[in-house]
């Protein structure tokens, strides 16, 4: 009789264990979280992981259960822009080029917030040039090369070759230029001379330095900060609550990781300027 009663009691626990593991299965959400690697991927999940982690938790207090965000790395700016689109991410991070794109493939994604730095919309893109360099203003770029990040990027192509139009600069007065796919790389191909001057986002230029970059501004330009974006068909409570989980996040340390202090209610209209350097980038290439 105990040798049987201590099974049965065996078998209703397993039974309890297994009832209960499905009900927190039941009532925990994932999501994912997508993004392109702006600089290495591990970086990249070094400074996103934390502000998803905070996410978490501010979602899990709004809806009282587990919410956990999965982080995917898109291996270019296209899949990354594919994966919105296609809803193969719930929400994420994305270049402000990479949003128009996409926004024009899909017009049902919605801006959930767009960063703020030092509350305000917009940050400062740096064109450099080496240390030693005799070159010390944009009129001297006449016959030097230049290199651009990303072909798809808005800091990294359109912003830099509108502003360089705007001047006079185009590639009929440039030696060559290259596209080096991430600021990082742009950075160290001028801090080694493989180029005589580049476009890099403020905060990249300042780590450059940080970590010994040999390399100086001779001009500035101002950028729209990146959006957050939900993919069509997400929840409207959903949508609703990532986005005061972001605005909610204004000054909290885990911004510093993206050289941000706040999030920031965000519109379609606020890229209007980067459709708009699209539009004109046929002029950089006018010979």
């Amino acid at each position: 009789m105990g040798r049987l009663f201590q099974t049965a009691v065996k078998y209703f626990l397993v039974i309890f264990i297994m009832a209960g593991s499905t009900m927190v299965a039941q009532t925990s959400e994932t999501l994912v979280f997508g993004t392109y690697a702006f600089e290495k991927p591990t970086t990249t999940v070094q400074k996103m992981r934390p502000i998803l982690d905070a996410l978490e938790i501010r979602l899990q207090e709004r809806f009282g259960k587990p919410v956990k965000i999965r982080l995917q790395i898109a291996q270019s700016y296209h899949r990354a822009i594919q994966d919105l689109v296609q809803g193969r991410v719930d929400f994420g991070r994305y270049g402000q080029a990479a949003y128009v794109f996409a926004k024009e493939e899909n017009r049902d994604l919605d801006i959930l917030a767009v960063e703020g730095d030092q509350k305000k919309k917009t940050f400062q893109s740096v064109i450099i040039v080496h240390n030693d360099s005799r070159i010390f203003s944009l009129d001297e770029l006449t016959g030097k090369s230049f290199a651009f990040g990303s072909i798809y990027s808005t800091t990294g192509r359109y912003f830099p070759q509108d502003f360089l139009t705007s001047r006079g600069i185009t590639v009929r007065t440039l030696s060559r230029y290259s596209y080096l796919q991430r600021h990082d790389r742009v950075g160290w191909a001028v801090s080694d001379g493989s180029y005589d001057a580049g476009v890099v986002s403020k905060w990249v230029y300042e780590d450059l330095k940080k970590q010994g970059a040999k390399v100086r501004p001779i001009a500035t330009f101002a950028t729209v900060t990146k959006p957050w974006v939900a993919r069509s068909g997400l929840s409207v409570e959903m949508k609703s609550a990532i986005s005061d989980a972001l605005i909610s996040l204004r000054g909290v340390q885990v911004l510093k990781l993206i050289k941000k202090d706040c999030f920031l209610p965000g519109d379609d209209r606020d890229y209007d300027s980067v459709r708009m350097a699209i539009a004109n980038n046929r002029l950089f290439f006018v010979k």
